[in-house]
């Protein structure tokens, strides 16, 4: 009896000298592994100047299984740990990142924070004594709800509380919450598709209705109370840090972690950090590799420019089966094994329903307060695509929707003046609402906000209906800014088309007064998705001929500034160009005399002939994208595609449009 408490008494110290022995081995194994024969600091391998890199961790086995592929064994990890060590890396705390925020003191140079996810009983057992050995402070973050009730699925068991409220008080340590249950999946349409709990808005299929916005808010800040009651319980803390799950976030669930006293907050966005912001936090995730130079090739990864774009835009209107829904889910699959096929990055997918193709939107396929559901299948589509790692933009309207409502539809219509001095309707191939209306503004801000609340969307695709011609826009809500401009109501046609200094201010405040709502509809999207990229499409014609910003109300240049991509609608068939070769190369270098025109650039080109009715050959299809890529242009999309009638021919446009030769791949 008294042998065996002498042995208990001292298997704690047993088993850390064991630890510590075993550390040391893996850090000798590490430098021998390590080639630093080649110094990397002298080949200038930087963290950029005033920025700083966040890792993040999970479980570090002996031998972790392949299935877990963020799990990285002892002997990777000790390697890893040796390299920042060795390479003159800055391993900092979150509270000198914390004084860096306020002006109190600098960073150092390369500067590196580690965080580790879900508190795997590995973080005690073997990783602190690493940390401990080169001094470097970490983030542990938990999972309130785990530590008693741990799900099956995780590749090693979790610290229990008594081991974390040891890690707490540990000078090197700051524990962070992962939430209390939010660390898990929720179904968030009617067909069953599952999303991270913090941002989707949860269908209730019991009572075949979504969550209101007020019920998700609730559901956010419950379980934000019953970690911090538990933290208190437990540890006797409150985390300064919240670490969101699957890193993933919204305006809202920042909104509901500032209102509990967070400090910071972590994503698993990819791309270096400036001190100054402690708000959507990016860091690398680290995986399963046998690379000795994994965190070199990291941060090359990390510093390369993003992959350029091969788009296709896709009307979801030829998947949808009006008779079945089985079927569509069907349809969907024939058209993403061809997305799948080839390989491209991007899909704008058509988020309404235009059957006739009139151009004059009445429904969408997803839930709103604005227009009529088609059919809620648009969120299903999205994720079904973007599981296949294909970033999707939603292709919307935006002034260019009919409302329910046909007094409140003629009240908010775009109106024209004719040549005789009247007021009519506007006679233009999209019916719009006016962007001078407060009423418009806030009915498209609903419903864009409903759409990123109820999708997984990556970004937006802005449709081309949000354009003025020369003789619009003389709806009542103009009337004072034409006042204003012409310095009366009563005006001519004549004095509307002229290419004189009114006439052209007068084009400038409607060019203004679209970007400015659209602005405002980025504001509804990024509430949901903070992430979200944003393009807008652009008639070549704005870029040929610099006089057409008056008939269209667009402005390339501003374009540029204003949106992360501009797609360039390069339709030389409907431009009616003679010599489409001749056309295509002008309007390349017309875009490349641009800062950042290249660059921010989507060339997107057409498919098929709507003056002829007929599909274009895509041999041309083809060597157009090869003329825009020789020519310096970066990104190619092309439109429409039809997967029924193999239309572009997939087996000679997947050669340009295939994405598998970008040049650098993230380290496995």
């Amino acid at each position: 009896m008294e042998l065996n408490r002498i042995f208990k008494m001292a298997a704690p110290i047993l088993r850390k000298t064991a630890t510590i022995i075993i550390c040391a081995v893996l850090i000798i194994i590490a430098r021998y592994n390590n080639n630093y024969g080649a110094v990397i600091n002298g080949g200038k391998l930087y963290i950029p100047s005033g920025h700083y890199l966040v890792l993040c961790y999970h479980a570090v086995l002996p031998h972790p299984p392949a299935w877990s592929k963020y799990s990285i064994s002892r002997q990777a990890f000790a390697r890893q740990m040796d390299f920042l060590k060795q390479h003159g890396f800055n391993v900092i705390s979150f509270q000198q990142l914390l004084e860096a925020s306020k002006g109190k003191s600098n960073l150092p140079p390369n500067s590196i924070l580690l965080t580790f996810d879900d508190a795997y009983s590995s973080f005690y057992d073997y990783v602190l004594p690493i940390l401990e050995h080169y001094q470097f402070p970490a983030v542990l973050a938990v999972v309130g709800s785990w530590i008693d009730n741990p799900p099956n699925n995780l590749p090693e068991k979790l610290m229990t509380w008594e081991e974390l409220k040891k890690v707490a008080k540990h000078p090197l340590v700051e524990i962070a919450s992962h939430s209390y249950n939010l660390h898990r999946a929720l179904q968030y349409n009617p067909l069953g598709n599952v999303g991270p709990a913090v941002n989707v808005r949860q269908y209730i299929g019991s009572e075949k209705r979504y969550e209101t916005f007020s019920e998700y808010r609730s559901r956010l800040e419950t379980d934000f109370q019953l970690q911090e009651d538990l933290f208190k319980s437990k540890l006797s803390l409150h985390p300064r840090i919240m670490i969101w799950p699957y890193g993933k976030f919204n305006s809202i669930s920042q909104e509901v972690a500032w209102q509990f006293g967070y400090v910071a907050d972590f994503n698993l966005e990819e791309g270096f950090n400036k001190p100054s912001m402690l708000h959507s936090i990016k860091r690398l995730m680290i995986e399963q590799s046998d690379e000795s130079d994994y965190i070199k090739n990291a941060i090359k990864y990390l510093s390369l420019p993003e992959p350029a774009i091969r788009a296709v835009q896709v009307d979801l209107d030829l998947i949808f089966d009006p008779n079945s829904l089985e079927q569509t889910d069907k349809n969907l699959g024939h058209l993403i094994d061809r997305l799948v096929e080839l390989k491209v990055n991007t899909v704008f997918l058509q988020a309404f329903s235009d059957i006739e193709g009139t151009g004059n939107i009445k429904s969408v396929y997803f839930p709103n307060r604005v227009l009529p559901v088609k059919a809620d299948i648009f969120s299903h589509a999205v994720h079904q695509i973007m599981i296949r790692n294909m970033q999707v933009y939603a292709w919307m309207p935006t002034i260019g929707i009919v409302l329910p409502d046909p007094q409140k539809n003629s009240k908010l219509a775009v109106k024209e003046l004719t040549k005789d001095g009247k007021i009519r309707r506007s006679t233009s191939w999209y019916n719009r609402l006016t962007p001078f209306s407060k009423e418009t503004e806030n009915l498209l801000f609903m419903l864009y906000e409903d759409l990123a609340f109820s999708s997984q969307i990556h970004g937006i695709l802005f449709q081309d209906d949000a354009y003025l011609t020369d003789v619009e826009d003389m709806n009542a809500a103009t009337k004072p800014f034409i006042k204003k401009i012409f310095k009366t109501n009563k005006i001519s046609k004549e004095i509307l088309v002229q290419q004189n200094a009114l006439s052209q201010k007068w084009s400038q405040v409607k060019t203004d007064k679209l970007i400015e709502l659209l602005n405002h509809l980025k504001q509804a999207v990024t509430r949901f998705r903070p992430t979200a990229k944003f393009a807008r499409n652009l008639y070549a014609r704005v870029v040929m001929e610099p006089k057409s910003k008056l008939w269209f109300a667009q402005d390339f240049d501003r374009y540029l500034m204003e949106y992360d991509y501009t797609v360039l609608m390069a339709y030389p068939f409907m431009e009616g160009a003679r010599n489409k070769n001749k056309w295509l190369d002008t309007l390349i270098k017309k875009v490349s005399s641009r800062k950042l025109g290249l660059e921010k650039t989507i060339f997107k080109l057409q498919t098929f002939d709507w003056k002829n009715n007929k599909w274009i050959p895509a041999e041309w299809l083809y060597s157009a994208m090869r003329q825009i890529l020789k020519n310096g242009g970066r990104h190619i999309a092309y439109y429409p595609d039809n997967v029924w009638e193999d239309k572009p021919k997939l087996d000679l446009i997947k050669l340009e449009m295939s994405t598998k030769d970008i040049p650098f791949n993230k380290p496995k």
